[in-house]
């Protein structure tokens, strides 16, 4: 999946893929080109058993995506009102997800095979020279720039919890049993609570959202040669990073969303 070719400041690639080990692909994701200087992507990771964490999954960012797309259309005029802009991105982004979380939630009640189905989130909107970030659960957003790699997300999950509080060392994560349990997910319960926060961006970052089908398979070390190394290529760089979860071990779904602000030459070409 990856964007067509513009002049817009965005390109986009995205790749998902089940793994070695899972029978069924419970990630979602997705991506829109807004106004000009302005788009979002989304990746979500359901879980719920049987198909039912598919559903969800696929709700959010279905959802998600289509509320986002919707009023960033009617307010097309952001682009010419930055202070303004800012000002409504991190409500319109909010209403997006409750709405996503409100409808997951009736369709867990009323059908019977999704009783318990529920998904993490993260999303992230660039404008102008700001990339707002919204997630909930333990799907990551990483920000490449040159050959440093940035996480700006931290994990809603029970591992994190115990490294803050230093009942753990980082380097002891692998071995928990404790890492695979998170905190906060969509359609759990009536009230969702989103982690929300801005991060300055400037020509050539790469955004990388990826569920931890990646993170659980390749060090963020490997991450950024990865995408250093393919930063011309998105769709490449997608490719070589499930390859190379795969190649060890792929044991969990597995899905990669790239947003590259292009550089000068990059819009010329």
């Amino acid at each position: 999946m990856t964007s067509e070719p513009s002049h817009s400041k965005l390109e986009f690639a995205a790749l998902t893929d089940v793994g070695q080990v899972r029978r069924q692909n419970e990630d979602a994701i997705a991506f829109s080109e807004g106004c000009a200087g302005c788009g979002f992507a989304l990746l979500a990771d359901g879980m719920g058993g049987h198909l039912a964490g598919e559903v969800a999954s696929n709700m959010a960012v279905t959802i998600i995506q289509q509320a986002l797309e919707q009023t960033l259309l009617r307010q097309a005029n952001i682009c010419s009102a930055p202070a303004e802009a800012r000002q409504h991105l991190h409500g319109w982004m909010r209403d997006a997800i409750i709405l996503a979380n409100i409808r997951i939630l009736q369709s867990a009640h009323s059908q019977i095979g999704c009783r318990g189905m529920g998904t993490t989130l993260v999303l992230a909107l660039q404008y102008e020279n700001t990339l707002s970030v919204a997630h909930v659960g333990d799907s990551r957003l990483y920000l490449l720039r040159g050959r440093i790699l940035q996480q700006l997300t931290r994990d809603h999950s029970l591992l994190q919890e115990q490294i803050t509080a230093g009942l753990i060392k980082p380097e002891q994560a692998a071995l928990s049993n404790s890492r695979n349990i998170i905190t906060r997910a969509l359609g759990v319960g009536s009230l969702v609570e989103i982690e929300l926060h801005d991060h300055d961006v400037q020509p050539g970052d790469i955004a990388l959202l990826c569920s931890d089908g990646l993170t659980e398979m390749v060090s963020d070390l490997l991450i950024a040669d990865l995408l250093h190394a393919n930063r011309y290529s998105l769709p490449h760089a997608c490719a070589q990073l499930v390859a190379c979860a795969n190649a060890y071990g792929g044991q969990d779904n597995i899905s990669v969303v790239l947003m590259k602000i292009r550089e000068n030459h990059d819009r010329a070409a």
